[in-house]
């Protein structure tokens, strides 16, 4: 599981208790150890007074030790009434622009005699408001104490939302060969990527590819290592075995490529020439790169490898994300809908009890094209979601569902997916461009984080119902 840093302001403002804020500081700290992936970077009490941050001074401490952790994002809580002045004018204000922060309040209490020894609900406005004035982008949890359900639910989302930020920005997505003539929707804009992602996209020819491959060996000990792990548990038909050395060695020598131009997702030119040349289809390679760590968008769909890219990271590495299509309504059940693509979905995704094929490709009619990974997914709630771009306005359409067990069957590697309103969903689409590509992952809980995401990073969000 991918680990992020992130910054705890506890905010305390002098007239309120200290007794109290530390208490509160300890309670939120042991509920945010609670929350996977999440390493939390905190002033203790040899740096500030008492381990809080309540003047300019211990802001100052405080901004110093976050630079040098490079946290991934900063929270900010109001341990009492809050201090708006040290923790958003000197500790945010002084973090890189764009740093996401979350931001909440304690709950209080009052004691027998009236006092109370916190109104932090009253102080988190303050700190909101300066959030506010600065343009900074926040979430906000709701005023809870730190064992309230919600408080470790919006931490965990925003701890997925810095490791989607953290991967996303400054990305280095290949574009492996053109894009096919005739899918105008998969086009991209580098400047706007630049702009506001300060992504770049990296241009190769598959000329390149096709020369790494030439020089890939057969009897080379990765490629050995390759065909055994393609041949494991798949069935293989006798005129496709000669296929799996082609295969074992285009996906080393991509693999290859990746890590030599330091590429952090891949937009894949996958017909027709690799069939005319060699007579496969890489179709199960790009999968079981994307199980390995190496996204791989199919057709040269730049925009589909960075919604991979965001989805895998927000899932914080623990499951891969499959590149789709949205496919086809079912012929009778209602608000279910076909998840498929040709048969490149990761290994790991095969449903349990489903004994993957090697096929030939069922569209292109190029034969042969031996390559692609057959199989039904995996069922359970899935997370689903696409970036767009229009005259260099960035939406993500965003949705959840379940991947069910259900006839008709088809041909590549797919699922049906429940949902709550297809027809939201397809009127949203429709509205907002959203292409036919999408990006499908079994952990429900990437949507939310998502969806913060794009808060942090200036895109607007279109939720499914």
């Amino acid at each position: 599981m991918k680990s992020i840093k992130i910054g705890f302001i506890p905010s305390h403002r002098s007239g309120f208790s200290e007794e109290w804020a530390r208490e509160m500081r300890t309670r939120c700290l042991a509920e945010m150890a609670k929350v996977p992936g999440l390493e939390i970077v905190v002033p203790d009490e040899s740096l500030t007074y008492r381990g809080l941050v309540h003047d300019l001074a211990d802001a100052r401490k405080t901004l110093e030790l976050f630079k040098k952790n490079e946290v991934a994002g900063v929270i900010v809580g109001g341990m009492t009434f809050g201090h708006e002045t040290s923790a958003v004018g000197v500790v945010i204000a002084g973090m890189p622009k764009g740093t996401p922060v979350l931001h909440f309040a304690t709950k209080g209490k009052i004691a027998e005699d009236g006092t109370r020894p916190s109104d932090s609900w009253c102080g988190q406005f303050m700190i909101a408001s300066a959030l506010k004035r600065r343009e900074i982008a926040f979430d906000h949890i709701p005023t809870c104490f730190p064992e309230e359900p919600a408080f470790a639910q919006w931490v965990s989302r925003f701890t997925r939302a810095c490791a989607a930020t953290q991967s996303f920005r400054g990305a280095r997505i290949g574009q492996l060969g053109a894009r096919p003539e005739e899918f105008e929707s998969v086009w991209w804009d580098e400047a706007s990527l630049q702009r506001d992602f300060n992504q770049t996209v990296v241009p190769i020819d598959l000329a390149d590819i096709f020369q790494r491959l030439d020089a890939v060996a057969a009897d080379e000990a990765d490629v050995e290592k390759a065909m055994k792990e393609i041949a494991a548990g798949m069935e293989i038909p006798a005129e496709g075995a000669d296929a799996v050395s082609t295969l074992a060695r285009i996906e080393i020598a991509i693999k290859r490529l990746a890590e030599e131009k330091e590429l952090d997702a891949m937009a894949v030119n996958c017909w027709t020439q690799v069939q005319e040349r060699y007579g496969i289809c890489v179709c199960s390679v790009l999968g079981r790169l994307t199980d390995q760590g190496y996204l791989c968008a199919c057709e040269v769909d730049v925009y589909g490898a960075a919604s991979m890219l965001a989805a895998a990271a927000a899932g914080l590495g623990e499951t891969p994300p499959h590149f789709i299509d949205w496919t086809e309504l079912h012929p009778s059940e209602p608000n279910v809908w076909l998840a498929w693509h040709c048969g490149n979905a990761p290994p790991s995704l095969c449903a349990q009890g489903c004994t993957p094929c090697l096929n030939q490709h069922m569209i292109i009619p190029v034969k042969p094209s031996w390559g692609t990974r057959e199989f039904t997914l995996k069922t359970g709630p899935v997370a689903c979601c696409r970036l767009v771009e229009y005259d260099g306005w960035f939406t993500m359409f965003i949705g959840t569902g379940e991947m069910v067990d259900m006839p008709p069957r088809t041909r590549g590697s797919y699922g049906w997916v429940k949902v709550n309103d297809v027809m939201d969903w397809e009127r949203k689409m429709v509205e907002h461009g959203i292409i036919h590509h999408g990006v499908l992952i079994h952990d429900p809980a990437v949507a939310d984080a998502l969806e913060s995401f794009c808060t942090f990073n200036g895109i607007e969000v279109v939720r499914g119902a």
